[in-house]
């Protein structure tokens, strides 16, 4: 039998940590694609809410009556974000329904995201919604637990902090929040 005293080729240790090495490079891009996925999502749901308020008022506002508000007028008239429409209904980044309703005889109107996972309610119980002193909002509720301008016996003031959101939120997916616009 001949020995050689060059062999080629990569022990079994040696390729063990190439493939190891492989696989957390793959691990890491992995993740970073979701965290930049997730960070596109937290950044259009909080911009979808603050479009749909902004058309309502728009459209509305003139008659400070909002009781022709309906899924089929808002599609139609493109009042909804065009990504948000899934058939007839209304869906946030986060797969989420939206529901918006009416109340108070027509003179408000409420949102609600459902769905929402924790990180997504947390940044969405603290959008600021003031523009020079004045809001459109009313009250936020964040699952049960109601955000207003001026306390009231059951209600938390508004704007919402860091650890209000937080506390109010649940660390799962079945997060809802609706928000009430004048």
């Amino acid at each position: 039998m001949k020995k050689t005293e060059n062999e080629n080729g990569y022990t079994l240790i040696e390729s063990l940590m190439f493939i190891g090495v492989v696989c957390a490079l793959g691990i890491s891009i992995i993740n970073l694609i979701n965290n930049m996925l997730d960070k596109y999502r937290m950044s259009r749901v909080t911009q979808q809410i603050k479009d749909i308020q902004k058309n309502i008022d728009y459209r509305f506002s003139a008659a400070e009556n909002f009781s022709e508000i309906d899924d089929g007028l808002l599609t139609k008239e493109k009042i909804v974000p065009g990504d948000m429409v899934q058939g007839e209904e209304i869906y946030h980044a986060y797969k989420g329904q939206v529901l918006i309703s009416t109340a108070i005889e027509g003179s408000v109107y409420d949102v609600t995201f459902e769905d929402l996972p924790y990180n997504a309610c947390i940044e969405l119980a603290m959008v600021d919604w003031m523009t020079g002193y004045n809001s459109h909002l009313l009250h936020i509720k964040v699952n049960n637990q109601y955000f207003t301008w001026q306390s009231k016996d059951m209600a938390t003031k508004l704007p919402m902090e860091y650890t209000g959101a937080m506390n109010n939120c649940k660390d799962s997916r079945d997060n809802v929040i609706t928000w009430r616009f004048q």
